[in-house]
């Protein structure tokens, strides 16, 4: 049952956001409890915190760095390591508490810092910072509950941890998920993953190419910018449609660049064929997302989320072995996308689904039946409701095993 059914007396809180700039996602995620809490009435203070800015910068370099090069070079490692680490927190041993340790050690700067400790509830969005926070609720060094929001269909045991007052969980599988790896039933969620609240709101389509009645096919590739966008965008411009390509380039300056040439080179507007527009760095997604007829791009948790949220069907690119891979699974079997092997296959595979306005319809219902576009509210709510339980110290003491004061 979504927490937003309950009848839960609003109160002001002062709530610390956790996360990692790891990727976007994580980051917006926290932004969007933020607004929905501030939208219910119920904030009275909010602390954004970048685990990785308290970290020492050899330490956020190699995590940042390493894992943004390592699905760009390495994705079938990134997935190996995903698959064989995807145990209960129980089972990792010796290794486990030795990393645990190295972890608290390198973020010492982080559990110090002031925010923490002057919040009702600290809300974390990234799974760092939710190990981190439960190994802190277990020692007794954190007074307030922890609230961990799991921003991928499938929660990955490095999300889950005993110590956490309440996860968040995207559906009843991943809730099944949660429980099969070690975490209390009481103490998960189904809640959805967050988005911008706005994504709520039903906008028409003024995007300003809409204008010509073009098909508006939209190209992500995440707030980085990542897959093989070029590959991309010269298969849909070799095909005959009659659209326009909008291309987010997120935060790839260089891909941005390349974009903008290719759009100015003359190869790139047709009279009959498709057209290019290129943007940055956008907050516009929901607007963009509302305008669009179809979306090509990695199947990330937050951006399909967003997709779903506005009936937005998908053609899948590269996903990175793992968590990516899942969530294309699990939008393919519900029939709001299909998958394309490689970016040279993402024209012809756009071109079927658009030449076929059944197809196109089916897909959209698909995405739309299985989108949850208040989920943000939803977390918002399920905060509210852990902190009207009572006394939270001895329902934590309780909960997380400890002797009562």
């Amino acid at each position: 049952m979504r927490t937003e059914q309950r009848n839960v007396v609003p109160r002001l809180m002062n709530v610390a956001f956790c996360s990692s700039s790891v990727g976007c996602g994580h980051t917006r995620a926290s932004v969007a409890i933020h607004d929905a809490l501030r939208a219910r009435g119920q904030l009275s203070e909010a602390t954004f915190i970048e685990a990785l800015e308290h970290a020492p910068r050899w330490f956020s370099t190699v995590y940042r760095d390493g894992y943004l090069r390592a699905i760009r070079h390495a994705p079938r490692v990134v997935g190996a390591i995903y698959n064989s680490t995807d145990i209960p927190r129980r089972d990792r041993r010796p290794l486990g508490p030795a990393l645990d340790r190295f972890e608290d050690r390198i973020m010492a700067n982080f559990r110090a810092h002031p925010g923490l400790h002057a919040a009702d509830v600290v809300v974390s969005t990234h799974f760092l910072t939710s190990a981190l926070l439960g190994r802190m609720r277990l020692r007794g060094e954190l007074q307030a509950p922890v609230v961990t929001v799991v921003t991928d269909e499938h929660p990955h045991a490095v999300w889950l941890h005993r110590g956490v007052d309440l996860t968040c969980v995207a559906s009843r599988a991943a809730r099944t998920a949660a429980i099969a790896g070690g975490m209390d039933p009481a103490r998960v969620e189904i809640t959805g993953i967050p988005i911008d609240p706005r994504f709520c709101m039903t906008h028409q389509r003024s995007f300003a190419v809409t204008a010509q009645r073009r098909p508006m096919i939209l190209v992500c590739g995440g707030g980085h910018g990542l897959g093989d966008i070029p590959a991309v965008v010269r298969s849909l411009l070799g095909t005959s449609l009659h659209c326009t390509i909008v291309v987010v380039c997120g935060k790839n300056a260089a891909l941005e660049v390349a974009m903008r040439a290719l759009q100015s080179s003359g190869n790139a507007e047709s009279a009959s064929g498709p057209e290019l527009r290129v943007l940055g760095y956008t907050n516009a997604m929901h607007e963009l997302m509302a305008a669009a007829d179809l979306m090509v791009g990695k199947p990330g948790g937050l951006t399909t989320t967003e997709a779903r949220a506005v009936g937005l069907p998908m053609v899948l690119l590269q996903p990175i072995p793992g968590q990516e891979e899942r969530n294309a699974d699990m939008l393919v079997s519900l029939g709001a996308a299909v998958r394309a092997q490689r970016a040279n296959d993402a024209g012809p595979a756009v071109a079927a689904i658009i030449s076929d306005p059944a197809r196109l319809r089916s897909m959209r219902i698909a995405a739309s039946a299985a989108g949850n576009p208040r989920a943000a509210f939803d977390v918002a709510a399920g905060i509210s409701a852990l902190l009207a339980q009572g006394n939270q110290g001895e329902r934590s003491d309780r909960l997380l095993g400890r002797p009562a004061a």
